[in-house]
């Protein structure tokens, strides 16, 4: 029955659709390298309005975290990294490890383990002193603190990010890092929040959502300095 409910809101949601754009991009935009998550945006037709200056003025040129809030999973994950595509440095990403399933993410990612395993833990440590590493040759490091997508109460009212780890904080007062704050607003329809319970796609069930609601989004991001 869960399978069925799951095949059936993942139909509904446009996964086709998507399946056949991914496609696209895989072959012919993340080869080159080039702009390859604004390019996957233009493809999925996300746009991002910016409440002020992007990118900043006076990045600073010593180790960089950008922190974002996570209303909406995978949309405003490809657009913040369309976001560190604009600072002209290299960046990575802090994700879930089953994200690495899409193998075109390796180059752009950190993988985290959200099992409460030991393996997790010492695998988890690894990657933050490989992300100390980075951060102190000039790579951009793009963090969700709360590690999950922002859920509404029982499927109805506003959304609520998770709460944050302290991993990130950690992180930052280790490498000394300079912080960009972002801010998404708004958030999923109601069928997400409906449907994500009864789906199990929270990250300690290793399911990721697979749909973004609308075939149409726009992201609204404020800086938040």
């Amino acid at each position: 029955m869960t399978r069925w409910f799951i095949h059936s809101v993942e139909g509904l949601s446009g996964r086709d659709r998507f399946a056949v754009l991914y496609d696209l991009w895989r072959r012919q935009v993340a080869p080159t390298g080039d702009r390859v998550f604004s390019r996957m945006l233009d493809l999925i037709d996300v746009r991002v309005h910016h409440a002020g200056r992007w990118p900043p003025a006076n990045v600073p040129d010593s180790p960089l975290v950008i922190v974002a809030n996570h209303p909406f999973g995978i949309g405003d994950g490809i657009a913040v990294l369309s976001l560190a595509e604009q600072l002209g440095r290299p960046f990575r990403v802090m994700i879930h490890k089953d994200l690495l399933r899409i193998r075109e993410m390796e180059a752009y990612s950190l993988p985290i383990d959200f099992s409460e395993t030991k393996e997790a833990l010492k695998n988890n440590m690894a990657v933050r002193h490989e992300a100390v590493r980075l951060l102190k040759a000039g790579v951009t490091i793009v963090v969700f603190p709360a590690g999950g997508v922002a859920t509404a109460p029982k499927g109805f009212g506003r959304a609520i990010d998770l709460p944050w780890k302290m991993f990130p904080a950690k992180l930052i007062q280790e490498a000394k890092a300079s912080v960009i704050p972002l801010h998404f607003s708004g958030q999923n329809g109601r069928l997400f929040h409906l449907v994500s319970g009864p789906m199990n796609m929270a990250e300690r069930d290793n399911r990721v959502a697979k749909f973004v609601g609308k075939a149409s989004l726009t992201l609204r991001t404020s800086l938040l300095i």
